[in-house]
């Protein structure tokens, strides 16, 4: 029986489907060996940035000289930055020290780390990152609000080993160990404080002097909060305060409570007319935690507010907390706004099922200037609640 070769060729290619299938291929670490494919482009343009910065892990005091590299497209938009730092910051300069390369995006957000072909970061002992201790850095490292902003370097561990790898044991660790990779709290405090640190707003304000009005402006109309963020805070740099931009971002303000807080700075560089005028409107509209935002600033603000601004101010004080009323009373004396009308709205809080607030009020009216009507009203106050008092 003759045999036909594309029965051999079938059975060739059966043989090899099996063996692939069952081939074990090498790990590949998270904390990225590739590099954006936004960045290797024929296009780019490598702009290099001489800067300054602190790094909380090397000097409190003496910034480091750096080269931050801009990369823009064939448009001359920035799209991306990266900087080469060392993986590790010790003291006794026997570490080992790898140069690895930082990515953000254009507004500072952490991107990605890259490593050199064949280099792997260490924990104790010599031994490499595993991939679960590469996800977990890079978790660590996208996190810009990680417990590791709070704590110097002396308060991380009681001791360092000779090859500036974390020496563990018997160490006092100050941090939550989801904090950082074990073995590895050097490394992880080292790279972040180089990703969240000063650089982060160096290349923003790069970005933001790339950026033309109408990008800034579209970038706060956006639904994206980051972008929202960054386009208040390069208006308040560029000291934008046209009636135009002014306008859109009190509209944009009211419809998103979030962006109360951040246009604090914005609000108050802005005309006096303006400040007041958008503060009268927050405060009525805005929830407690925003209220007191807003209380709060214009305890501290250079702003002038006459006496109107409260008079003209349709608050019901009676749904106010007590935090809101104190502040309001401290407002009160420290601007010297008290008026006679002012002074029966506060005396409504007299009855406040509340008698925190209520008290609060009436050591406040204690001290001011009544008229014979209030006077007889707060000693009835005191007389029914003096043994409170």
């Amino acid at each position: 029986m003759k045999v036909r070769p594309y029965i051999f060729l079938l059975f060739f290619l059966f043989t090899w489907f099996l063996t692939s299938c069952y081939e074990k291929k090498p790990p590949t670490p998270l904390l990225q060996k590739k590099v954006n494919t936004a960045i290797v482009t024929d296009n780019k343009i490598e702009i290099p940035h001489k800067i300054n910065v602190l790094h909380k892990g090397i000097s409190l005091t003496e910034p480091v000289a750096c080269t931050l590299i801009e990369v823009k497209n064939d448009k001359k938009q920035p799209i991306a930055y990266y900087m080469n730092v060392k993986s590790v910051v010790c003291g006794d300069k026997r570490c080992r020290v790898d140069l690895i390369k930082i990515f953000w995006d254009i507004l500072g957000g952490y991107s990605h780390v890259e490593l050199p072909d064949g280099v792997d970061l260490e924990k104790d002992e010599g031994e490499n990152f595993t991939n679960d201790d590469y996800t977990k850095l890079n978790i660590i490292l996208s996190d810009a609000d990680s417990p590791l902003q709070n704590v110097y370097k002396h308060e991380i561990v009681s001791t360092i080993g000779s090859e500036g790898i974390d020496a563990l044991t018997g160490a006092t660790i100050l941090v939550d160990k989801s904090s950082y990779v074990e073995g590895a709290v050097w490394t992880c405090y080292s790279i972040w404080h180089w990703i969240h640190g000063d650089t982060k707003q160096i290349l923003r304000n790069i970005t933001g002097d790339s950026f033309s009005e109408l990008q800034l402006k579209d970038y706060l109309k956006s639904n994206k909060k980051e972008q929202q963020l960054f386009a208040l805070e390069q208006l308040t740099i560029r000291k934008d305060f046209s009636k135009e931009t002014m306008t859109l971002v009190s509209e944009i303000i009211q419809k998103k409570p979030y962006l109360v807080k951040p246009s604090i700075p914005y609000l108050n560089n802005t005309t006096n007319s303006f400040f007041r005028k958008t503060m009268q409107t927050l405060i009525i509209n805005s929830n407690t935690k925003n209220r007191l935002l807003c209380f709060n600033e214009i305890l501290k603000t250079k702003q002038p507010l006459s006496t109107s601004f409260f008079e003209s101010l349709d608050l019901n004080y009676s749904s106010l907390t007590f935090e809101e009323v104190h502040l309001l009373l401290k407002i009160f004396i420290a601007k010297k706004l008290t008026t006679n009308s002012i002074k029966n709205k506060l005396i409504e809080l007299l009855k406040s099922k509340h008698f925190l607030t209520a008290r609060r009020v009436y050591w406040f009216l204690k001290n001011q200037k009544l008229t014979k009507e209030q006077e007889k009203i707060l000693h009835q106050f005191y007389k029914a609640n003096q043994e409170r008092m």
